[in-house]
């Protein structure tokens, strides 16, 4: 103990103000752990990066555009179930399908794009998950078709300026932390007639108004995920706004900080003797701040619950206005599909915004305008092509009513834009008297 308490301390007079001699200390004296963790991190990374992008080099992926029934009076009801049914996809690797085999989580994007005025709705993802996107369509939309058709992101040029075409693009994203929902279908439902207004009905119509040499496409990527992870973050979110006591879960960093400290405290514990064991402070019972919250804090509270009982994704979404120089024009297209997406916002819960910062064309750079806001183009272009889940902001959760609510099929009763794509008769089961064979 004696040689514990009375440690030399004099290798701080022979590092001096050398930072080699400092850092050659380190590594001498147990430094190099800490470094060899560090590059086998790194190696790691690099192996999985490696090993990830062959296996994506591997996957094939298809465009599937639907044609709504021609009378069809069911709501975003119907897409949240399939929403629901198409987290199926998530599977949870094990280690050798991890790190050996690169495995990734297949994405699916749902999109509303509209060409020259004819709108249509898209579903890509990858071909082995083609069986499981037209059961989840045809479960809830008997007469829909479903066709496999060619990428129409590939028709316009992703490398600008160019002589002829020109692009406004942004990305979405939430202002506040994701738990808080979104305004959802259910609030344009009349209480008393429960007639439903599509919120949508302004997008289609705006979308079915552009002229030849104009585009529009609207994109979510979905990433299925576990929910576990969410539905903590979300736990400790009500359990903040209710005034209960969270308990912070200590990360790695934290415990490694934590287990020299306590071995220090048991050694002077041991020096010195514990002592007296301090009284015992008396345990009040939590305040909980529901008991005085304010109507619109008790509906907040609610809509977080709400939006954790329903399965997540992770999404990114994306809107591109690519048109020909001589049509284009921003504001007649631009302005009314930010104004559909702000029907969905709420002051006191959560709002989407197009992120201007770094991926959005932006007017408000001040150096090198024009230089900058092509190459996001070029970036956006080519992300929206990719449907790339990770390139550009965050990404965010959603939950199913929140994307049923942002990409339906409409109510064709309600919803009268002609250009919108609709089949053109009634699929039929064949009569069961046909002889086989």
């Amino acid at each position: 103990m004696d040689e514990f308490l009375n440690f030399d301390w004099s290798f701080i007079d022979q590092i001096g103000d050398n930072p080699f001699i400092a850092m050659g200390f380190f590594l001498a004296n147990g430094g190099w752990v800490v470094l060899l963790a560090v590059i086998l991190w790194g190696c790691s990374r690099l192996w999985l990066e490696w090993r990830q992008t062959l296996n994506m080099t591997k996957k094939t992926y298809i465009v599937l555009a639907i044609d709504i029934p021609r009378l069809t009076e069911q709501g975003p009801r119907a897409v949240d179930n399939m929403f629901a049914y198409l987290a199926g996809a998530h599977s949870g690797p094990s280690w050798k399908d991890k790190w050996i085999d690169g495995y990734t989580q297949d994405t699916i994007a749902v999109e509303l794009v509209s060409i020259e005025g004819h709108i249509q709705f898209i579903i890509r993802t990858t071909r082995k998950l083609r069986d499981l996107v037209e059961a989840a369509i045809y479960a809830q939309y008997t007469d829909a078709q479903i066709v496999e058709v060619e990428d129409y992101a590939y028709k316009v040029p992703n490398q600008y300026p160019d002589e002829e075409w020109d692009v406004w693009g942004a990305e979405l994203i939430p202002v506040k932390k994701d738990y808080y929902p979104l305004k959802t279908y259910p609030y344009f439902e009349d209480k008393v007639s429960m007639e439903f207004k599509d919120p949508l009905s302004a997008m289609f119509e705006s979308f079915g108004r552009m002229g030849v040499g104009e585009q529009a496409w609207f994109q979510i990527v979905l990433t299925p995920i576990a929910q576990g992870d969410y539905v903590t973050a979300a736990t400790a979110a009500i359990k903040k706004l209710t005034g209960q006591k969270v308990e912070a879960k200590k990360t790695f960093l934290d415990k490694a900080i934590d287990l020299p400290l306590q071995t220090l405290s048991y050694t002077a514990d041991a020096i010195v003797g514990s002592g007296a064991a301090p009284a015992k402070k008396d345990v009040k019972q939590p305040d909980f701040r529901m008991l005085n919250m304010t109507p619109g804090e008790r509906v907040v509270v609610e809509a977080i619950e709400n939006k954790m009982s329903k399965i997540v994704y992770l999404c990114k979404i994306r809107f591109v206005y690519v048109a020909k120089k001589a049509v284009k024009s921003n504001p007649r297209i631009v302005q009314p599909f930010f104004g559909s997406i702000k029907q969905f916002n709420t002051n006191n819960m959560q709002s989407l915004k197009p992120e201007l910062k770094k991926v959005g064309m932006s007017g408000a750079l001040w150096f090198f305008k024009d230089w900058r806001n092509n190459g996001r183009k070029r970036r956006l272009i080519t992300a929206y092509r990719k449907r790339s889940n990770w390139v550009g902001a965050p990404n965010f959760h959603l939950c199913t009513e929140e994307l049923a609510s942002l990409w339906h099929f409409p109510h064709t009763l309600q919803v009268k834009a002609p250009q919108l794509k609709k089949t053109e008769a009634k699929r039929s089961a064949p009569p069961p008297n046909i002889p086989f064979g």
